[in-house]
């Protein structure tokens, strides 16, 4: 029997909850499922859900694991990133799909991919 059956949340230390809760559900229009205050929060992200601890760290950690979220529309979210002036990279093309690797207001790298239809 495996000792695990599924990935329950992934998580991101955040030091401004309001911040980064505007960020996720404004910019990257992820749907808030649950807030806790300034301690906890999570989105729905395509069957996963993606969370954000709340404001323990005093700045942004550093390193640790990276999400990769599958867009729909990557011109779309680049524009949208652009708007909310967030720091991003180019759009890459990685041959059976397209990324963009950008980063929330406390510094979590954040990779968006679309498949090449």
């Amino acid at each position: 029997m495996p000792l695990f059956s599924g990935i329950d949340a992934v998580f991101y230390q955040v030091c401004n909850m309001d911040r980064s809760v505007g960020f996720y559900s404004d910019v990257l229009g992820l749907e808030l499922a649950r807030r806790e205050g300034n301690d906890w929060a999570e989105f729905n992200a395509g069957g996963a859900t993606l969370a954000l601890s709340g404001e323990l760290a005093v700045a942004p950690q550093k390193g640790g694991a990276t999400v990769v979220l599958r867009a729909e529309d990557l011109d779309g979210l680049s524009s949208k990133l652009d708007a909310a002036e967030a720091s991003r990279g180019p759009v890459e093309d990685m041959g059976g799909a397209r990324m963009l690797s950008f980063h929330d207001p406390d510094g979590n790298e954040i990779i968006a991919i679309q498949p090449v239809s």
